[in-house]
């Protein structure tokens, strides 16, 4: 299965926006919409990828940097499925249509070989915070796309590796979440996912810059670096 960085935070030349939040699209399945639709438009285009590509659209939380563009996506394509909490819908439900919305509970299937890990509970700057990452199946093994995981990484580790019934990860990839977090909680974090059986990691969007070196110093050949406009096979 191939993913496509539509957004992300750096980008591999000109041709693509880059910015705060992430979009990354899963066959016709994107995750998130990133911070502005202008930018989810050109980067799709850059990558010669039509709306009409894309059937479904998962909201990993309510934060405006990873919903804010749907809203124009949804004027152009009033047919999408959306994949999201219950405080997104509440907050959202005069722009949503109710029957093309389904809103995660807990660990459902998207599509052939995506799931969703259910909600996690958790907060943010005190504020509670509902959010979702998906997990692939491929012929590699599992692979994790977190988009914040304000949850923290180990407790989303533990719950695909139950909900799947297996002991390694393939590849755990995007925002970690670990830009404001202190030296020793990095380390902490980044020794504890390489013991927990993530072969490959892919840090981005919020990880933080200190974070990412600490994978790649870690991790070596088996750190990925993303940037907008790369396309992985997983």
């Amino acid at each position: 299965m191939k993913l496509k960085i539509i957004f992300d935070k750096e980008r591999i030349d000109d041709r693509f926006e880059s910015g705060w939040g992430l979009s990354y699209l899963l066959e016709d399945t994107l995750f998130d919409t990133g911070e502005k639709f202008d930018y989810l438009l050109k980067n799709l285009q850059a990558f010669s990828i039509g709306l009409d590509a894309i059937k479904k659209v998962v909201i990993s939380h309510n934060h405006w940097n990873h919903r804010s563009g749907l809203w124009e996506l949804l004027k152009l394509r009033k047919d999408l499925k959306i994949y999201g909490c219950s405080d997104f819908f509440q907050e959202f439900k005069d722009k949503l249509n109710p029957g093309n919305f389904t809103e995660i509970t807990g660990f459902s299937q998207i599509s052939k070989d995506i799931y969703s890990t259910g909600p996690f509970k958790t907060l943010y700057k005190a504020s509670p915070v509902l959010e979702q990452s998906l997990i692939i199946k491929t012929k590699k093994g599992i692979s994790i796309i977190s988009a914040c995981s304000h949850m923290s990484l180990i407790e989303l580790i533990n719950r695909a590796k139950f909900l799947l019934n297996c002991e390694r990860i393939n590849l755990l990839l995007g925002g970690f979440h670990l830009i404001e977090a202190d030296s020793r909680l990095m380390e902490y974090v980044v020794k504890e996912v390489k013991k927990m059986g993530v072969i490959n990691v892919a840090p981005s969007h919020c990880s933080g810059y200190e974070a990412t070196r600490l994978f790649r110093e870690v991790f070596g050949e088996n750190f990925v670096e993303i940037k907008t406009g790369m396309e992985l096979e997983l």
